[in-house]
Formats: C-alpha cells, sequence, structure tokens
C-alpha cells in the first residue's frame, strides 16, 4: 500500500510544482490508455510538455530528486532515487503542436490528481509515431493501445484520413496491417 500511496503522490507534486512554474503538461502514454478504459499496465509516467520549456522541466523534476538519464531533442528520461516512485518520462513538441494538443485534451483522475490527458485521437498518432521505428520491448504495446482505442470508438477516423495520419507518421505497411486487423475484428463481433 505504502508503494502504491508514493507513486500516485509523485503526479500530484509534479502538476503542483508545474502550477507554481507555470508550466503544462498532458499525460501521455499508458496512464493515458488507461484513462480511455483500456487497461493496460505501465511502469513510469509519460508527459508531453513544450520543447521551448525542456530546461525549467529538467530544473523541476531535479529538485523532486530526479535524476536526468537519456535526453535529447525529441524525449527526456528521468529516475528517482526512491524506488516507489515512478520514472518520469517528457516528450518534447514545438509550441504549436502542444496548444492543439492541449485544446482537444480531456481532464481525468490519475489517481489523487485530476490532470489533462491527450484525446483519444491524439494519442493514436502519438502511438503512430512510437510504431514508426520498430522497438520490439514497446512494439506490442503501442500497436495494441492503437488498435485498442479504435476497436472500442474511443479514436474514431475516416479510412482516408487514418491512411494519410499512418503515411505521414508510421507507414503504408502499418495501415494496412491495422486496417485489416480492424475489419476482422469487425466481422468476429458480429458473429
Amino acid at each position: 500500500m505504502f508503494l502504491i500511496v508514493k507513486r500516485v503522490e509523485v503526479l500530484r507534486t509534479i502538476q503542483a510544482y508545474a502550477e507554481l512554474k507555470g508550466l503544462r503538461f498532458l499525460v501521455i502514454g499508458g496512464h493515458a490508455v488507461n484513462c480511455f478504459g483500456l487497461a493496460r499496465q505501465t511502469g513510469d509516467i509519460d508527459l508531453l510538455v513544450e520543447r521551448d520549456n525542456a530546461s525549467n522541466w529538467t530544473e523541476l523534476l531535479v529538485k523532486l530528486d530526479y535524476r536526468p538519464g537519456q535526453n535529447d531533442s525529441r524525449f527526456a528520461r528521468f529516475r528517482s532515487s526512491y524506488l516507489a516512485a515512478w520514472p518520469i518520462d517528457l516528450m518534447f513538441v514545438d509550441s504549436s503542436t502542444f496548444e492543439k494538443m492541449y485544446a482537444e485534451s480531456l481532464a481525468f483522475e490519475i489517481g489523487v490528481s485530476r490532470v489533462k490527458v491527450v484525446s483519444a485521437r491524439h494519442l493514436v498518432v502519438l502511438k503512430l509515431h512510437a510504431l514508426k521505428v520498430y522497438q520490439e520491448s514497446r512494439y506490442l504495446k503501442d500497436y495494441n493501445d492503437l488498435t485498442g482505442l479504435m476497436r472500442a470508438g474511443k479514436a474514431v477516423f475516416e479510412e482516408s484520413e487514418f491512411r494519410d495520419l499512418c503515411v505521414r507518421y508510421a507507414s503504408l505497411e502499418l495501415f494496412n496491417k491495422v486496417s485489416e486487423e480492424l475489419k476482422l475484428w469487425k466481422i468476429e463481433k458480429n458473429l
């Protein structure tokens, strides 16, 4: 029980510090998937933030006893010295992209915090982006998140729109694979 309380409190703490500093974030990743009603285990907190605020986020997380690890212009990973604390992964986007995603975000309760979560449609686009480069340790999680959101009707796209998104952020092969799986699922569902 102690570990669970500590883990849910870290998001509330981040939220409080971010508000004090005028920093905004959106929850993405496994916690966002769970908010849309899909059961998905996760071992970290993934946040989408504005790239222009990367140094402010690093400063904030270091003050919360997080150590920076992998860090580049797109992502930063932070780990706490406390075993019970969730690792924090930041995804950096330009301000224009963040504003669009923030405008369509939804508020959800995660643990003891009410936070903004990226929309299901934007979450699918983020999953497409993640699936562009095959990573064996992540592929099935991201693929199942994407197809689960679409099967559950949480992210609805016209076929041509989804095709264009796949081509832009992943590949035509992924579009074909997802489309075929969703068609088979609809057939099985109607049996």
